[in-house]
């Protein structure tokens, strides 16, 4: 079935896809696509952008390339898949070179890819391979549609992972069941928020782009929820592929969205109009969370629970219109699609009957061709039957009398884990193997979210610490149990089996805990963001995040928030080899460090910093707030028109030794020079953000005196509290201020020396970088409250935010010409960071712009 109806589509050259013929392969109909579309977008990921032409030409000259490296070696080949066009391009490449790609999560444990490779008997390459690469005019050989394309390991998530063998054929069934299904067109732009590694999200990239449909790809491991409706709204998506976990972790922004509760379930606004489908895959959807996900993000789209295996594609699949009731609970995995039959199959491969519960069988023309040298196993899932080919899928369910499948569960006992397979068994294997550890058992408990592991381990010497850093090392994060328990003796029955009931529950979760003091700022700014992430009112530096009840959903919105606090780049593989207070503040600290270094070298003097220097258009000059990095205004940058240049100003000595300025007026006057070796002679672009507002504004005043001309000021929330109001007014007015400052916590005595001294010798001493940036935001504070602003008459924009005020009457008194207020939600800090900062990036584009319409308006 499809869920919508063809459309005409303008792009009539591309004939829709189809069901794949012997013959075909995934090259061959990207190549269809792209004579058909050379000039349309393909591909959009972070790190650009994609035509068809230039995707496919970049794919082949690869491919070329691969085709001299591996000369006559035929073997599989091994790739990072990451969500970027690079990668991406690479591993089209791999295919289109006749070799077999084994896709590995570069989020996974080295030794867990090694552990891979090895298996697959692969040669491993990475793009700088690649780029090492001499140009090539190598032949490439001829693919056949039944040659293995992709070997797809499953999550395997410990012990053997099993390699899924899919042939070119059944790769373009699979995309073709999901681009016929959601009737994908040219016109689509495809959120792809799945890991290309996984067999979900490369078989979303090729039903996007072999429909001829814009592909949009983001790892949802490094997206934070409240960045999701902003990426659809300004890419402008009409179907998004995730996770069911993705869809759920919307409902943590409800609290935040001004969306009453009464509204929830209710057919919402469209508010993102381009969204018309939702598609979840890999476990089960619960209808309450697309109830919030509709309600928080205004949307009316259609959802569609996907349910699919790798060794199969699609087994069945439901779709829920905004006006549809949702059924309770977990959604029913749906209906078999046509040319598909699914079987409920008992001992012996038995049909049982509708309503009882069995193992899931599916039969169709094609499948895949097995698991990479598993003879016994293949033989035991995979048969053939009067051609048509039967898999049995490992999992429970049932059929009912209207024809729909219900999942139920596995014929095993592995259980899902954030979205992953785990076998409890091999984690008990595993935790056996850890020296020092005597027995060892392994559990699912039920909790709110869904399934989580417990295990329990006899020890005379490991402590539970060591033993989670030790699981940490050899397996993946999702798979080291939520909870490890050291007890005397672990109880059995008579037959040897573990007497689960002599097994006590884990303690509840703690909402505080004893504050072992933290060391330094870095921790300190560390610790308020796993805090407010994990709801605790005080925390150990030492204390395990995952032994706090910090959940994948959770570990992804601390690392997005060191991200962006810190500036620097922190995997969730780093993260699960610092999961406390303290290591990941050694982490970090040794980031910025690496950071520091490469500053020091670095031609600029410290205090300019080109974030962008390419552009037609008159460049724009960013202030950065007190003790800000110039890094910390790249978000804005990359948001803003790329035809114009930007730079960034910091404060003196914050990136290079130097003494600093510890006045707003001197301040203003060095900036005044440094623009001024960028652009000689005006009229000049200023933006401020805090502190650098009151510094654009001195720095307007300045050039406006020498006879230059500011033809924009443009004010990111800086305080207007009540003692800047008076000093502004003469005290003659009571006009509403922003609300005075919160008090900062007081630190120990020894930290509080520790502060005066970096204070004193701030510029002069290279102090740690946090402890630099504190200092320095101390310096600039100091130098607003002694500063005296003055009114400018010239046009100026202020953005504000709730933790401002608005009333136009205040800031009149600062601005006495032409004065425009915007609004933004979020707080001080977070207008210059993902999501709210593209909304502060919209207003700066549209402020320069109408100064331009002004501009061609006087001259006309």
């Amino acid at each position: 079935m499809s869920l919508h109806p063809t459309d005409t589509s303008p792009h009539s050259d591309l004939a829709p896809m189809c069901k794949p013929d012997l013959r075909d392969t995934l090259l061959d109909r990207l190549c269809e696509v792209a004579h058909a579309l050379p000039d349309a977008t393909a591909l959009v990921a972070d790190d650009g952008v994609l035509t068809f032409d230039q995707l496919l030409h970049r794919t082949y000259a690869v491919a070329r390339k691969i085709a001299h490296l591996a000369q006559v070696d035929r073997s599989p080949i091994a790739v990072d898949g990451r969500n970027t066009t690079e990668s991406i391009t690479l591993m089209l490449a791999v295919i289109a070179s006749g070799h077999s790609l084994v896709p590995l999560d570069s989020n996974l444990p080295e030794t867990r890819r090694r552990q891979i490779v090895e298996q697959a008997a692969a040669l491993r390459m990475d793009t700088a391979d690649i780029s090492d690469a001499e140009d090539s005019a190598a032949p490439l050989p001829t693919v056949t549609g039944d040659q293995v394309a992709i070997i797809a390991f499953t999550s395997g998530s410990t012990g053997v992972p099993k390699g899924v063998l899919l042939s070119h054929r059944m790769c373009l069934s699979k995309a073709y069941e999901v681009s016929s299904a959601l009737a994908l067109r040219p016109r689509d732009r495809v959120g792809n928020v799945l890991p290309v590694s996984f067999s979900a999200g490369i078989n979303t990239l090729f039903a996007g782009l072999l429909s001829g449909a814009q592909v949009h790809c983001r790892d949802p491991r490094a997206i934070h929820p409240n960045q999701l409706a902003p990426w659809i709204e300004r890419c402008s998506i009409t179907t998004l592929h995730c996770s069911p976990s993705l869809v759920s972790s919307v409902r943590t922004t409800l609290l935040t969205s001004n969306v009453p509760p009464s509204l929830v379930g209710a057919v919402p606004e469209n508010t993102i109009p381009s969204l018309r489908v939702v598609a979840t895959y890999g476990e089960s959807l619960h209808s309450s969370d697309v109830r919030f996900f509709r309600s928080v993000l205004g949307s009316d789209a259609t959802f569609v629970n996907w349910y699919a295996t790798t060794e199969s594609g699609v087994v069945a699949y439901n779709s829920y219109s905004a006006e549809q009731a949702l059924p309770h609970g977990f959604i029913p995995a749906g209906y078999s699609p046509h040319g598909k039959i699914v079987e409920i199959v008992g001992v012996g491969g038995r049909t049982r009957k509708l309503g009882e519960i069995g193992e899931i069988r599916i039969s169709a023309p094609l499948s895949a061709d097995g698991y990479l040298g598993l003879e016994e196993l293949t033989r035991s899932r995979f048969s053939t039957h009067d051609a048509t080919h039967r898999y049995l899928t490992g999992d429970v369910g049932r059929i009912d009398r209207f024809g729909v499948l219900h999942l139920v569960g596995r014929v095993d006992d592995v259980i899902k884990v954030s979205g992953y397979l785990v076998d409890p068994t091999e984690v008990e294997a595993a935790l056996r193997t850890i020296d020092g550890v005597n027995d060892a058992t392994v559990v699912a408990r039920d909790v709110e979210s869904g399934k989580q592991l417990v295990a329990y381990f006899v020890s005379d010497r490991s402590s539970v610490a060591a033993v989670r850093d030790a699981l940490r090392r050899d397996l993946p994060e999702w798979t080291v149990p939520a909870h490890i328990t050291r007890v005397d003796r672990i109880d059995r029955n008579e037959r040897g089996k573990v007497d689960r009931s002599k097994l006590f529950d884990s303690e509840e979760l703690p909402t505080s805990l004893s504050d072992n003091t933290f060391d330094g700022p870095t921790e300190r700014w560390i610790g308020n963001i796993v805090q407010q992430e994990l709801g605790l009112d005080k925390i150990d530096r030492d204390a395990d995040f995952a032994a706090l009840g910090a959940t994948s959903l959770a570990l992804t919105t601390i690392v997005v928030g060191v991200r962006q606090s810190f500036h620097v780049e922190i995997s969730t593989e780093e993260l699960a080899q610092a999961m406390n207070i303290r290591s990941l503040a050694r982490t970090v600290d040794a980031k910025l460090a690496d950071a520091d270094l490469d500053t020091a070298r670095s031609s600029h003097d410290g205090v300019m910093v080109p974030l962008r220097s390419e552009g037609s258009t008159a460049p724009l000059f960013v202030i950065a707030g007190a003790g800000v990095p110039a890094v910390g205004l790249i978000p804005l940058a990359n948001h803003l028109d790329h035809d114009r240049p930007v730079y960034a100003i910091q404060a003196k000595g914050l990136g290079k030794k130097a003494l600093p300025d510890r006045s707003i007026g001197r301040a203003a006057r060095r900036y005044v020079r440094e623009i001024r070796r960028i652009q000689p002679q005006g009229p000049y672009l200023l933006v401020g953000h805090s502190l650098g507002a009151w510094i654009a504004l001195e720095m307007a005043r300045i050039l406006e005196s020498d006879g230059d001309i500011v033809a924009e000021l443009i004010l990111l929330d800086p305080r207007l509290y009540r003692t800047m109001l008076d000093k502004l007014s003469e005290g003659n007015t009571d006009f509403e201020a922003a609300p005075d400052r919160a008090p900062l916590r007081k630190p120990c005595l020894p930290a509080l020396a520790r502060r005066a001294v970096s204070v004193a010798l701030a510029g002069l001493v290279r102090f740690p970088t946090t402890e630099r940036w504190l200092a320095f935001g101390i310096i600039g504070h100091r130098a607003l409250d002694a500063h005296r602003p003055k009114p400018w008459s010239g046009p100026v924009t202020v953005v504000v935010t709730g933790e401002n005020t608005s009333d136009r009457r205040s800031w009149e008194t600062l601005a006495t010409g032409n004065l425009v207020i915007r609004e933004v939600p979020g707080n001080h800090i977070d207008m210059v960071r993902e999501p709210i900062v593209a909304r502060v990036a919209d207003i700066i584009d549209d402020a320069l712009h109408r100064r331009r319409r002004r501009e061609r308006t006087d001259h006309g």
